[in-house]
């Protein structure tokens, strides 16, 4: 299934026009060659078929009291699979991120910096859109980073916002914490705290 999906993904790029470069790192050509890629749109829809059929985008939420307003909101986007030199190929095209191995030996490339999901990973999706149903986690996954790019999770409505967008992302499902538990127990405090929470929450994510 998996190899059907890339091969169809990576074909389709045939029947379309060639777009600009989305990656502006000046050493992008010689990442495409190390790939054993002909042209960016062979890499990139390449990339897109793995998404489609390992990938994953995901937002996730930890109760940290000490942390600004109680609560930590986390971003990744990641593609899982066993065979080590495509992590590394697609971690290669990107310019970014991590590979990492669980003990059974699953890889995962993950995106987690905000400054380069905003940099890379929307911009690329944007422009090389995903062909299954994960098209929708990813348009939620989107519109979540923005409003957490603006701060504005820092208040009761953006948060309540987050949470009922979030909610049926990756076929939804029972969560360790409900929408009404967080909401409860949101620190919502002065204009000038909320100023000085963006103000380290932005060199955190740098």
């Amino acid at each position: 299934m998996l190899e059907h999906l890339v091969y169809l993904t990576l074909h389709k790029f045939n029947y379309m026009n060639e777009c600009d470069n989305v990656l502006s790192a000046d050493n992008q050509q010689e990442r495409l060659f190390a790939n054993g890629m002909r042209t960016e749109s062979e890499m990139a829809w390449y990339v897109v078929g793995f998404t489609d059929g390992e990938g994953s985008f995901n937002v996730s939420l930890k109760r940290e009291r000490s942390y600004g307003i109680g609560w930590k909101v986390g971003l990744s986007f990641n593609i899982s699979q066993k065979d080590s030199v495509i992590l590394r190929k697609i971690q290669n095209f990107f310019g970014c991120g991590t590979v990492r191995f669980r003990k059974d030996g699953v890889g995962y490339f993950e995106v987690r910096s905000f400054t380069e999901i905003e940099k890379y990973v929307i911009p690329f999706f944007d422009q090389y859109r995903l062909q299954s149903k994960k098209i929708d986690d990813y348009e939620t996954f989107r519109t979540i980073a923005r409003l957490v790019f603006a701060k504005e999770h820092l208040t009761y409505s953006g948060m309540e916002r987050l949470l009922q967008l979030r909610s049926p992302m990756n076929g939804g499902g029972k969560r360790k914490f409900s929408i009404s538990e967080i909401l409860s127990t949101l620190h919502i405090e002065s204009s000038e705290t909320i100023r000085q929470i963006r103000l380290s929450e932005t060199k955190v994510a740098k």
